[in-house]
């Protein structure tokens, strides 16, 4: 991962989005964009019992102290699987948690018993020898049961579909199907909550347009893109022009839904960074704390222009 602790985490994002000091201090500074984290793997974090401190020391309550400084949304994921990590038991809870601390919720349907990217999306073992009318309809029903439950406002209809979900029907080519399961995905989510915002994630800049292109027509809200400089490119204008040209084209809000920056390229645990050497970061940014700050200070800076919301990946 990118070295995200315990204790940076929980001083450094509330910081990033524009915090508050106390409950007594003034309110966080308003701005034309939310902010969001990616959270997903608190109730695993919880689970082996880490500890949460701000930078006094104290113990605090991950989520009641981002709803204090100021985050607006957590994202969570959705797996395919009856318990456990991303489980609709896992979620109903943790949703609840989110809502009582005054913050909205995100959910990211991966369509699979795992993570779903550009290079990895596998039909959940449950769906797999479904034929075309029962899969959408178990795409359907299950998006629906989910968002119900727990009363999300906003959705992601799969996780970065650059080349199609729930291979190898949903591959994006010529046949519709990929379309379908978007569309069968996208009216779910409606039937929950007709008033629910829904996106289609796609990871990064390139060709992104010619995807759009291919979905317009679904009746879907905004648009989410994934950002890295690692894998996207590390010019922020070409981000920039990409996205006001992504609204301009298809009369939808661009969000961005996943990014982070490494505050150190150090390891300090045994799992790989994903950003581990400085030819994978952008030369002005830094590897440091301030580094870190100032890169996402730029996300949301642009996404104040756009008016929506910035996502910052991987925030436990």
């Amino acid at each position: 991962m990118l070295g995200l602790r315990k204790l940076i985490l929980i001083t450094l994002i509330p910081t990033v989005f524009a915090a508050c000091e106390k409950a007594l201090a003034p309110a966080p500074e308003k701005r034309p964009s939310w902010g969001g984290t990616d959270f997903s793997q608190l109730p695993k974090v919880e689970a082996e019992a880490w500890i949460f401190r701000d930078s006094d020391s104290n113990e605090v309550d991950p989520i009641l102290y981002l709803a204090e400084k100021g985050l607006h949304v957590i994202r969570l994921k959705v797996w395919n699987n009856s318990s456990g990590d991303g489980s609709l038991s896992e979620l109903v809870p943790y949703a609840q948690r989110i809502h009582d601390a005054g913050m909205r919720v995100m959910l990211t349907f991966h369509y699979s018993n795992t993570w779903a990217d550009p290079g990895a999306q596998t039909i959940p073992v449950q769906w797999a020898n479904l034929d075309e009318a029962a899969l959408l309809d178990s795409v359907r029903s299950f998006t629906q049961k989910v968002v119900l439950a727990t009363d999300a406002d906003y959705v992601q209809i799969g996780n970065e579909v650059n080349h199609g979900m729930m291979k190898p029907f949903g591959v994006r080519d010529g046949s519709g199907n990929f379309q379908n399961l978007l569309k069968a995905g996208l009216e779910g989510a409606r039937q929950a909550n007709d008033s629910i915002i829904t996106f289609i994630h796609y990871a990064g800049i390139e060709n992104a347009e010619i995807f759009y292109s291919t979905i317009d027509s679904l009746d879907f809200d905004a648009i989410g893109l994934s950002y890295y400089p690692k894998w996207h490119g590390k010019n922020l204008g070409d981000l920039s022009n990409s996205c006001f040209d992504l609204t301009t084209k298809f009369d939808r809000p661009v969000y961005i839904v996943e990014s982070s920056y490494p505050f150190t390229l150090d390891w300090a645990d045994w799992t790989n960074n994903h950003v581990g050497s400085t030819d994978q970061i952008i030369g002005e940014f830094p590897p440091s704390r301030d580094g870190q700050k100032a890169f996402i200070e730029e996300l949301r800076n642009l996404t104040d222009s756009l008016g929506t919301g910035l996502v910052y990946w991987g925030g436990e």
